[in-house]
């Protein structure tokens, strides 16, 4: 190495060794606090305590809760299985309806386990029910059962 370029050598190292701590340590103070009033979790939902229909099939059961009172609904989604579509999703159509371009979602589902999911007033349950539900594969574009009321 010639006399220049041990010299410039020496200066790069040298700012390099002031640096590369200086980002160290830059890095360290930038990591933000965790938020220690929040939970990680969502809050557990209560389930409603009668049941006004049901439909049981191999891979899940579906149940349609509600309170005393009947001012609350509640669909209870239940996975026996782990589903083998890890897009699904829960929409609510008409009685004729073949699509769910007119639908309504419910909500999505994923692994084995319970699911709840507050349903609205036009959900009405009964003999004059006019509604089915979709579990619908959001990312192939296909419906994947139908359950109707």
């Amino acid at each position: 190495m010639i006399k220049p370029l041990r010299k410039r050598h020496l200066q790069i190292w040298t700012a390099l060794a002031v640096l590369i701590p200086l980002g160290i340590i830059a890095a360290w103070f930038s990591i933000p606090q965790q938020a220690k009033d929040k939970l990680l979790q969502p809050s557990p939902v209560q389930v409603l305590p009668i049941v006004l229909a049901s439909a049981d099939k191999d891979n899940y059961t579906v149940r349609i809760r509600c309170n005393s009172d009947t001012s609350q609904l509640q669909l209870e989604w239940i996975n026996k299985k782990t589903l083998t579509h890890p897009t699904a999703t829960i929409y609510k159509t008409g009685k004729n309806e073949k699509d769910i371009s007119s639908g309504a979602l419910i909500g999505r589902i994923e692994a084995r386990g319970n699911y709840y999911f507050k349903l609205d007033s036009t959900f009405n349950v009964g003999k004059d029910s006019a509604y089915q539900l979709f579990l619908y594969d959001f990312i192939h574009k296909k419906i994947i059962d139908t359950i109707n009321s």
